[in-house]
C-alpha cells in the first residue's frame, strides 16, 4: 500500500495582482523557453526479452510525460526509438541532442545492460554536467526466469557514477503513478537548474544597503555555483528610464491601486506614488529589453532621500507581474525567492520577509515586511492600505514618504527559505502553515507555524545559534523536497537544525 503523504494543496490565490493586468498590456511578459529533459533507456537483448524492455520503456516514457502534463511544467521530454545496448550510440546520441540544448538526463534501467553504458555516460556526464535521475524498476516475481534485473542493473551502473564523481538522484519504483511525485521533484529541479545556470539578476543602486553585510553576495562563488550573473546599474540610470513614462501611463496605474475597492486607506501623496510606480516601469522595461529574471532594487536610503519615494509598492507589483524582485539590494534575498518562484513554476509567489516576532506558546514566527509583498498574497476578507513607511513615520511622519501596500498576508502552506551569505554556498529551509492571526505590525505581516514535527524555538534557535543571514523569502506550498534536489545538483550544504525547547542557546 502506498503510504506516501501527497505536500498540501496551494491556496486559492489570485491569477493576478491589482494592476497586472494593465502591466501586462504594457510589457507582454516574454515567452519562457522550456526545459529539455531527454530520457535514455538501456538494456541487452542477449540475456533479456528485448520486447519486454522496449515496451517498459516506452511506457516510462508515457509516465514521465504525463507529470509534465499534470504538472503544467514548461519541459519538453525527449526519447529514443529503443534501450541503448551500444555506448558509443548513446553518447553519439546525447552529443547530437546536445547541439539543441540538454537540462536533464534521466535513465531508465529497462534491463540489466553492460558496464560501458554506465562508464560513458558517466565520462559524458563529467564534460556536460546535467542533472541525472536514475530509475530502476521492481521485477515481476514469478518464480521463473527473471525478466529484467533492473535494480541490479541500476546498482552496477550508480556504483560507477559514484566514482567518476557525478551527482545523480535515483528511485526504485513501479512504472506508474507511484514514480510521478519523485519525477516531478526531478523535472521542477533540472529545470531551476536550469534557469539558474543561463539567467542573469538586475541590481538596481549598484550596492547593497549600508551595513547591510549580508545582503551582499560573493558574485563570482555564485557564478560558478549557481551559473547565475548579476549586472549593475546605478538609481539615476534608473530614473533616466523613468522619464519616458507619461502621465498617460502612470495615471491607470496609480487608480488600479489606490481606488481599488480593497484598498481602504491612501495616506501619501500622488506625487510619491507616481514616482515609485515610475522607478518601477522603468525597472520592467530594462529588465524585458535585457532579459533578466529577477531584479533587486537598493530601496534606501538614496531613494527616500533623493529621490522622495519608497520603491515598496513597485517591488509588489513587480512580483504581482512575474519578475521576481527583491529590495534593499538584496542579492542573497532575489536568489532565495527566485530558487522558490523557479522550483514551482511561479506558484509559490514570493516575497522577502524579516523574522520579528517569535512566541513558543502559541509555536509561531512573525514575518513582516515594511508594504513590499505582492497583492496576491492579500488575505482574502481583508483589505490593504496605501501608505508611507512606516519606520520613516516613526522618527518623523513630515519627512516620511512611500508607497508601502500594507495587508495581512493569505493563510496557507508555505516554504521559508535563505541562501546564505556570502556566497550562497549554505541553505536552511523550514515549512510551515500561515495561520490566522491579527496584524502585528504595520505592513505585511503573517505567522507560521512550523510543521515536520518541528517548532519555532527550533527554527529560531537554529537561525540565531548558527549566526543565519536576517532577510528570508517565502513562497506558498511546501517545496522544501524540491529546494534539497536543487541543492543537490548546486553543491550546496544544507544547514542543520538545532533542537531549542526555549528562546535561548549557544553560537555552533
Amino acid at each position: 500500500m502506498n503510504t506516501r503523504i501527497p505536500p498540501p494543496a496551494l491556496p486559492d490565490l489570485p491569477s493576478e495582482g491589482v494592476a497586472s493586468r494593465l502591466l501586462k498590456g504594457l510589457f507582454p511578459p516574454p515567452a519562457v523557453k522550456p526545459a529539455r529533459i531527454v530520457v535514455l533507456g538501456c538494456g541487452t537483448a542477449v540475456h533479456f526479452p528485448w520486447d519486454h524492455a522496449c515496451k517498459i520503456y516506452a511506457e516510462a516514457s508515457a509516465q514521465i510525460r504525463q507529470v509534465v502534463r499534470s504538472a503544467g511544467l514548461p519541459v519538453e521530454i525527449v526519447t529514443c526509438d529503443a534501450p541503448f545496448e551500444d555506448p558509443v550510440a548513446l553518447v553519439r546520441t546525447l552529443d547530437e541532442l546536445l547541439a539543441t540544448n540538454i537540462d536533464g538526463v534521466i535513465l531508465f534501467h529497462a534491463a540489466y545492460t553492460c558496464g560501458e553504458i554506465g562508464s560513458h555516460l558517466g565520462r559524458w556526464l563529467l564534460d556536460h554536467p546535467a542533472p541525472l535521475l536514475s530509475w530502476s524498476w521492481p521485477d515481476p516475481v514469478t518464480g521463473d526466469a527473471i525478466v529484467a534485473n533492473s535494480l541490479c542493473c541500476q546498482n552496477f551502473l550508480l556504483g560507477m557514477m559514484a566514482r567518476l564523481g557525478v551527482r545523480y538522484v535515483w528511485m526504485h519504483e513501479p512504472v506508474d503513478a507511484s514514480a510521478h511525485p519523485f519525477i516531478e521533484r526531478f523535472l521542477r529541479s533540472a529545470r531551476a537548474r536550469s534557469r539558474f545556470r543561463h539567467g542573469k539578476l538586475l541590481h538596481v543602486g549598484g550596492t547593497r544597503v549600508e551595513a547591510f553585510y549580508d545582503g551582499e553576495t560573493d558574485e563570482l562563488s555564485v557564478m560558478r555555483r549557481f551559473g547565475l550573473r548579476f549586472d549593475r546599474i546605478d538609481l539615476q540610470t534608473a530614473l533616466d528610464r523613468s522619464r519616458k513614462f507619461s502621465d498617460a501611463h502612470i495615471r491607470p496605474l496609480r487608480e488600479a491601486i489606490l481606488q481599488n475597492t480593497l484598498c481602504t486607506k491612501v495616506a501619501l501623496p500622488d506625487s510619491q506614488t507616481d514616482q515609485t510606480l515610475r522607478f518601477g516601469l522603468a525597472i520592467l522595461d530594462y529588465a524585458q529589453e535585457r532579459g533578466y529574471i529577477g531584479c533587486t532594487v537598493k530601496s534606501w536610503p538614496d531613494l527616500w532621500f533623493a529621490y522622495q519615494c519608497s520603491i515598496d509598492g513597485a517591488v509588489s507589483m513587480l512580483n504581482d507581474y512575474g519578475l521576481c524582485t527583491a529590495e534593499e539590494g538584496e542579492m542573497n534575498g532575489l536568489i532565495s525567492s527566485l530558487a522558490l518562484w523557479e522550483i514551482s513554476n511561479g506558484k509559490a509567489i514570493t516575497s522577502m520577509m524579516d523574522l520579528s516576532a517569535a512566541n513558543v506558546a502559541k509555536n509561531r514566527i512573525g514575518l513582516w515586511h515594511c508594504g513590499a509583498s505582492p497583492t496576491r498574497m492579500l488575505r482574502k476578507g481583508r483589505t490593504y492600505e496605501a501608505r508611507k513607511h512606516v519606520c520613516l513615520e516613526n522618527g518623523d511622519p513630515s519627512t516620511a514618504v512611500g508607497l508601502m501596500l500594507e495587508f495581512l498576508l493569505e493563510l496557507g502552506p508555505v516554504t521559508v527559505t535563505r541562501y546564505q551569505s556570502p556566497d550562497a554556498a549554505r541553505c536552511f529551509t523550514f515549512e510551515g502553515d500561515l495561520r490566522d492571526c491579527e496584524l502585528a505590525f504595520r505592513g505585511n505581516y503573517g505567522e507560521v507555524e512550523p510543521v515536520a514535527g518541528h517548532t519555532a524555538a527550533d527554527v529560531m534557535g537554529s537561525i540565531l545559534a548558527h549566526g543565519m543571514d536576517h532577510h528570508w523569502s517565502f513562497g506558498y506550498g511546501h517545496w522544501a523536497r524540491e529546494l534539497s534536489m536543487l541543492n543537490h545538483w548546486l553543491g550546496v550544504r544544507e544547514l542543520p537544525l538545532v533542537r531549542s525547547p526555549q528562546l535561548q542557546g549557544f553560537s555552533q
